[in-house]
């Protein structure tokens, strides 16, 4: 088998194929929202893999299926892949974009080739139509990732770009120097074209399947520093948001232990999910009252825990006081109904930097467990 057009389009329909099939391998298991991201991706393989069979096939099948369907697949190809990144950033679909540029290029291809035979349009038409998506995809990356991309978003953006620009200089040749009157003819530029459109497959999805697994490892990370319920940190993330806390000699530090009153009560009356509904406004409430410096985390059952950074604990106190008051002024809707659902405080400040975290919000909750038995509702301050 000699090396030519058709035989680097078959070469790239098994590349994505493959690539197809790993990713789709990969992703089980996969969050359903992560997993939903490859899924976009593997399908942009299976359509790319497609166009190049049937313009491999060109003058031994129908030219609908070699010319205007198999423009349609790569298009639709570059389609998914731009869905998989704004589906990534939370960018809504431009479905009426996707279809419009669709049907363009298909009416485009159709008339360029059987109302007016003309091979430099049709060119002209499907790299319009492939640079728009391509550079649209590359621009939602430039715009909703970090300032300082990652490797993984130049691996994408890189294999994007580049057989877009192989595209591009190929129309301009096209329209502008020596144009090629086959799309199978053999020109340096075609050769390129199709060198890239093999490699291109691997390395774009290899980038964006990195990608992916990074955000599933920070995802991962989160669920293990986070409280499922009200997303506040839990005890494991406080203990390492405290520790440069307590080491701070110069500045003190309190601490607030906060715990819903009757909380039993919610969950007997009004059933399990009105209670978690409860923690979730309590714990809201408890971020937007505090301030931006104060690390909030919730312990387990109703009980949330507040360090106050550069607070002693007269300062303390009165935040104490303002939580409180907040709490007990709102109103809860649960199940049909107004709650009011106050809160019990204990208040301790850190005696020295070599005090552990433990034992400071061990004197908190001694403190809390003084206003649950003075009638609930109520600050009180460690001894």
């Amino acid at each position: 088998m000699t090396l030519d057009l058709k035989t680097l389009m078959l070469v790239a329909t098994a590349l994505c194929l493959l690539m197809a099939a790993v990713i789709a391998y990969v992703s089980e298991g996969s969050p359903p929202a992560l997993k939903a991201l490859l899924r976009h991706w593997a399908l942009a393989l299976v359509y790319q893999g497609a166009g190049w069979v049937l313009y491999a096939e060109r003058g031994s099948i129908p030219d609908a299926f070699s010319v205007v369907m198999a423009n349609g697949l790569l298009l639709w190809a570059f389609i998914e892949m731009n869905r998989a990144l704004r589906r990534y950033f939370g960018e809504p679909y431009a479905r009426r974009r996707d279809v419009g540029l669709l049907l363009v290029l298909l009416a485009g291809a159709a008339i360029f080739l059987y109302a007016w035979e003309n091979l430099s349009a049709r060119i002209v038409i499907v790299t319009v139509a492939l640079t728009w998506i391509a550079l649209d995809s590359v621009w939602v990356m430039w715009r909703r990732g970090p300032k300082h991309w990652p490797r993984t978003y130049r691996v994408v953006a890189l294999f994007l770009l580049l057989p877009t620009a192989v595209l591009v200089a190929r129309a301009l040749n096209q329209v502008f120097g020596q144009p090629v009157q086959s799309a199978l003819e053999l020109h340096p530029l075609q050769m390129g074209l199709h060198l890239l459109a093999t490699l291109s497959p691997l390395g774009g999805a290899f980038g964006f399947v990195l990608m992916v697994g990074t955000r599933l490892q920070a995802e991962l990370r989160d669920a293990a520093n986070s409280d499922p319920l009200t997303g506040l940190p839990n005890r494991r993330r406080l203990d390492e948001l405290a520790e440069p806390l307590l080491r701070d000699r110069e500045h003190p530090i309190s601490a607030l232990m906060v715990d819903a009153d009757h909380f039993k009560a919610i969950n007997d009356r009004l059933g399990h999910a009105a209670g978690d509904e409860a923690l979730c406004w309590l714990g809201s409430h408890l971020r937007v009252h505090a301030r931006a410096t104060d690390v909030i985390a919730r312990l387990g059952g109703e009980e949330f825990v507040l360090l106050l950074p550069n607070t002693d604990v007269d300062a303390a106190k009165q935040l104490a006081q303002r939580l409180r008051e907040a709490v007990c002024e709102a109103p809860l809707y649960l199940a049909g109904e107004t709650i009011k659902l106050t809160v019990s405080i204990g208040v301790a400040e850190g005696r020295s930097s070599s005090e552990p975290l433990h034992e400071l919000l061990s004197r908190a909750d001694a403190a809390l467990y003084r206003a649950k038995a003075a009638g609930r509702d109520r600050v009180e301050v460690a001894s």
